[in-house]
């Protein structure tokens, strides 16, 4: 069975099986090639060593030693509440009614503030 009429990638006609076979060979051939000129042109791959010499930035330690900080730190200081409940047991605490409002005005404040940042 021959095929007649059948037109390569360079436009040449193909006029048997044998030559649409030869054709895909070639296009599959050129394909391959272009991929692994494509490849040879990114570079080497880096080595084991290479990869090893990694740089950390001086902001990347600084957020590190803060995570750090942060983890170590609990999130509670018990001694501060067994303080103040003492104080509240003992009727010997007074709250400050205008340092409370300040407090809760200057939260509100960076709340505000920081909604508005994102």
């Amino acid at each position: 069975m021959a095929i007649h009429n059948v037109k390569a990638p360079g436009d040449t006609p193909i006029t048997n099986a044998a030559g649409a076979a030869e054709s895909a060979k070639s296009q599959k051939t050129s394909k391959a090639t272009a991929a692994a000129n494509a490849y040879a042109k990114a570079g080497p791959a880096p080595t084991v060593s290479d990869a090893a010499n990694v740089q950390i930035s001086p902001r990347a330690k600084e957020m590190s030693l803060a995570r750090k900080v942060a983890e170590e730190t609990p999130d509670v200081d018990e001694a501060k509440i067994k303080k103040y409940t003492d104080a509240i047991e003992q009727r010997k605490y007074k709250a400050d009614a205008g340092k409370i409002a300040d407090g809760m005005a200057k939260e509100a404040l960076m709340d505000e503030f920081a909604s508005n940042r994102g």
